[in-house]
């Protein structure tokens, strides 16, 4: 079997800017979801940080020992990496779980402007679950576990309960305050992804009560819009609205 190891996470750093990004990928996704992108922010001026999740590029038995107040807290220990390397103009930029997690910290923190792709306005116990299925057997497949382990792990997700429960509420708070978000902020959608995203993607934007926003979706784009096709696009867009707005 392979050894598996919790992803590090991305710094790359620009000396020469004060603009600083922290970029959040997806749940059951890794900082891979957000790595292209943030070094073409990176060639573009910025400094980047992109945190990994605990539990998420482990197995599955690892990844649900924890839950979304953990992935809360290692969004918060980003802002506060990026304040402690002495940033304070900070931006924030998320996919997913990763919007949520972004919207929470332009509701709760100082942050320049805020951009989101792919964000669920609501979640279901089925729908989550499938993803912890789906993620449970590629990491087994990916690192060598017989079919019966795998189905073993997967076989635990019903006793995750308490964590669905925290999804949601973590999506429900967001949701709740989005009308505190103050600062610029563009949301994104892929028009190949479930037709929910779009008319979350339309929520958000209808609750933000500033004018400083957009709304935008990619024809060709999945739910990972920063991969595959359509994301040249998405990658071009989310630059110059940074560019624009930190």
């Amino acid at each position: 079997m392979i050894n598996v190891k919790e992803p590090n996470p991305i710094f790359l750093e620009n000396k020469s800017s004060e603009r600083a990004i922290l970029l959040l990928h997806s749940f059951t996704g890794t900082i891979r979801d957000v790595k292209l992108l943030a070094t073409k922010l990176n060639k573009a001026g910025f400094t980047c940080y992109a945190p990994s999740y605990k539990g998420h590029g482990l197995l599955l038995e690892s990844l649900m020992a924890y839950d979304a107040e953990d992935w809360w807290q290692d969004a918060l220990e980003g802002y506060q990496y990026l304040q402690d390397q002495g940033y304070s103009n900070i931006s924030v930029c998320g996919i997913s779980l990763g919007g949520i997690l972004s919207l929470k910290l332009a509701e709760e923190k100082q942050v320049a402007s805020v951009a989101v792709m792919s964000t669920p306005f609501s979640k279901d116990d089925a729908g989550l679950a499938k993803r912890l299925e789906f993620y449970g057997e590629r990491m087994g497949n990916l690192v060598g576990l017989s079919q019966e382990v795998i189905q073993q792990q997967i076989n635990q997700i019903e006793n995750y309960a308490v964590g669905f429960d925290k999804f949601k509420k973590l999506v429900d708070d967001a949701m709740a305050h989005l009308n505190q978000i103050s600062v610029p902020i563009a949301i994104k959608f892929g028009e190949q992804d479930e037709k929910a995203y779009e008319a979350s993607a339309n929520y958000i934007y209808n609750q933000i009560e500033h004018e400083d926003k957009e709304i935008q979706g990619y024809p060709t784009c999945k739910h990972l819009m920063t991969y595959g096709e359509g994301h040249l696009d998405v990658e071009q867009d989310v630059i110059a609205f940074f560019e624009d707005y930190t």
